[in-house]
Formats: C-alpha cells, sequence, structure tokens
C-alpha cells in the first residue's frame, strides 16, 4: 500500500494505514507492504512497528543524485533488512523521486547491486506505462532481473492477468508479493 498523499509531501494517512495494516493481518492473515513518504529511519521504524511486513523506501534512498548511503545505514540498523524494499520507479530511463516528479541521472539497473546490502528486494515502476494498460516493457524488467540476485515487484502497464504465468519463470517476489 502507497500512502500517495505522504509520497507527494501533501500529509500523511497514519491512522488509515494503521488500520489497514491491522486489519489485513488479524482479519485476514495478509502480508502487507507499506510505502510512500517514508523520509527517515525513524518514520521506517514508526511504520515497521504497525504491523506492516515491510517498509518500502524510495526518495530517501537517494540524495544530490546519487546513492544516499548514510541514509540506508542508518535504516537498517532500525528496521531489519529483510523488511526493506527499495522502490526504483523509472521514467524515459532514468531514476525518479518525490512522486515522480524529479529525475535523477541514474538508471535502476546500474544502482542495484550498489543498493542490495540494504534491502531484500525491489519495487520497480516503468512510470511510462504506469496506469496505461499498454502492456509491460518485457524487456525493461528482463534488464532489472539480470542486474540482481534480489526478488523484484513489477509495475507498470501489466494489462491482463493471462500475462502474467509468463513470468513465472522469471525469479519475482513470492507469491504473496506478486506483481502491481
Amino acid at each position: 500500500m502507497i500512502d500517495l498523499d505522504a509520497a507527494m509531501g501533501k500529509g500523511q494517512n497514519d491512522e488509515l494505514v494503521r488500520e489497514l495494516c491491522r486489519t489485513a493481518r488479524k482479519d485476514f492473515g495478509m502480508k502487507v507492504r507499506v510505502g510512500g513518504g517514508i523520509r527517515t529511519a525513524a518514520r521506517a521504524e514508526q511504520i515497521a512497528t504497525w504491523g506492516a511486513s515491510q517498509v518500502i523506501v524510495g526518495s530517501a534512498a537517494f540524495r544530490s543524485g546519487k546513492l544516499n548511503t548514510k541514509f540506508l545505514r542508518q535504516l537498517t540498523k532500525k528496521v531489519r533488512r529483510k523488511q526493506i524494499i527499495i522502490a526504483l520507479d523509472t521514467a524515459r530511463g532514468q531514476i525518479t523521486i518525490h512522486g515522480w516528479r524529479k529525475r535523477i541521472d541514474l538508471q535502476a539497473e546500474r544502482v542495484m547491486t550498489q543498493l542490495e546490502p540494504f534491502c531484500s528486494g525491489f519495487l520497480c515502476t516503468d512510470v511510462d506505462r504506469e496506469g496505461t494498460m499498454t502492456g509491460a516493457n518485457l524487456e525493461w524488467f528482463r534488464r532489472l532481473r539480470n542486474a540482481t540476485s534480489h526478488p523484484i515487484i513489477a509495475a507498470g502497464g501489466i494489462k491482463r492477468v493471462a500475462r502474467l504465468p509468463h513470468w513465472k519463470s522469471w525469479e519475482w517476489m513470492p507469491p504473496w508479493n506478486g506483481h502491481v
């Protein structure tokens, strides 16, 4: 679940997110990932205490157009590595941050190996295709798959459920994670 208000810097929906985490876990036995506006290690730790099985960090993993290893080291001191997913939203081949409003001169497939020590997987969104229903950019996802040993959650352009079995031969995330 992504708190889009928090991602855009327009407030936070803490009460709703907390309740959804609790209900999903208690009533349905579901695991929930939470992202959006997680810009500090303390915030990630707080969200993990709400019952989120994993926290998704994106913008905070980058600073001044580079990897923010200082933040990532702080994050892994507060939240277990297996609970951390790093979002690599990409538009026109470049990573985007701050709710897709700013592009930085980094490519997801070129930074994944450097990010692996700080997370257990990646949420990779093809921003150019997100919400378009034009079909996933399978070549881009193949490049990402080849760039990391970590699991990937694929998002952006997925048009038909019928295409998902084609992806099962790739090592994505475990079944409860799925594709977005």
